[in-house]
């Protein structure tokens, strides 16, 4: 089959469009649509920090590079990496030395944080301490990870000095975010789904996913083309993960449906006018711990550390 833009040998059919790519060529729409992202939900301002969060994936990695070409042309801003070691054995040391080595690569400042640093405990001593699953333990691992992540990547992007932080979330993963909240009837969560980065609370440095509207299939085909190297091995806890079966409908319903992931994100865009008008009962404030911000008198992760110091 030949490339639609230039009748050389294509390398990738889109399934939901049937066109056929080159290298070249797949290299260029893929920039494309990620510039689009940044473009249409304003991610980024000329002059801004732009701290990206990099595991070693095949996603973070694709990210990585991409915008590394994409913001040579803004001179002005600057990009700085950081990776969040969790403590998991076996797993995360192979993330690191992918990650090391793009960020070498691109000459891409790097900072590493951890969860033994600044908590005090790795993952894998977490999940020992609070117990079996279902018994001990209320929720999965992937659960307790999250929080705490979600934790160190804002104070990293703060200490780092960063306007906004990136993550590589890509189409499938916010299709898949966007279905859970759905079946969880949150529509809080689903309102804070927006796209455009906002400072909604002193302690939050705004977020952005320049891979919403990115299929994973294409994030693969790029690192495969351009030979980027990343982590392929999955992480020892996912199995615990509801998540996951989320997941699994949306790849198997895509076979039949290949808009499926488009049609949610883009149904969520158009939702989210209407979603924003619903006010919260619960008021936005400060963590009587850490000062981060939460609902409640403490945020989830000073809540989670609590169960793990009991």
């Amino acid at each position: 089959m030949k490339c639609v833009f230039c009748g050389n040998e294509a390398v990738y059919v889109r399934p939901y469009d049937k066109i056929a790519l080159c290298v070249k060529h797949l290299n260029e729409q893929f920039r494309k649509r990620t510039q689009k992202a940044i473009t249409k939900y304003k991610m980024f301002g000329r002059k801004d920090r732009i701290a990206i969060g990099v595991s070693g994936g095949k996603d973070s990695i694709a990210l990585l590079d991409v915008l590394s070409r994409i913001e040579k042309d803004f001179p002005e801003s600057e990009i700085v990496a950081i990776t969040i070691d969790e403590g998991i054995e076996h797993y995360r040391d192979e993330g690191l030395f992918y990650a090391e080595k793009h960020v070498k690569r691109l000459e891409i400042e790097h900072h590493i944080f951890s969860f033994k640093k600044d908590f005090g405990y790795d993952l894998d001593e977490i999940i020992r301490k609070l117990g079996e699953r279902g018994k001990e333990r209320e929720f999965g691992a992937c659960t307790y990870c999250g929080i705490l992540r979600r934790k160190v990547l804002n104070e990293a992007a703060n200490e780092v000095g960063a306007d906004v932080l990136v993550t590589a979330h890509n189409l499938e993963d916010e299709a898949e975010t966007i279905l859970l909240n759905i079946i969880r009837g949150d529509i809080q969560r689903l309102a804070r789904l927006n796209p455009t980065p906002r400072k909604i609370h002193d302690s939050l440095v705004p977020r952005a996913k320049p891979f919403r509207t990115t299929p994973q299939a294409e994030i693969v085909m790029y690192c495969l083309v351009n030979e980027l190297e990343y982590q392929e091995i999955p992480c020892p806890y996912a199995i615990e993960a509801y998540r996951g079966e989320v997941r699994e409908f949306i790849f198997r319903t895509q076979e039949k449906q290949p808009m499926l992931s488009f049609n949610i994100v883009r149904g969520q865009d158009k939702l989210l006018g209407m979603i924003q008008e619903y006010k919260s009962d619960k008021e936005l404030k400060s963590c009587e711990s850490c000062g981060e911000a939460t609902t409640s008198k403490l945020c989830k992760s000073c809540w989670l550390f609590e169960q793990i110091t009991d």
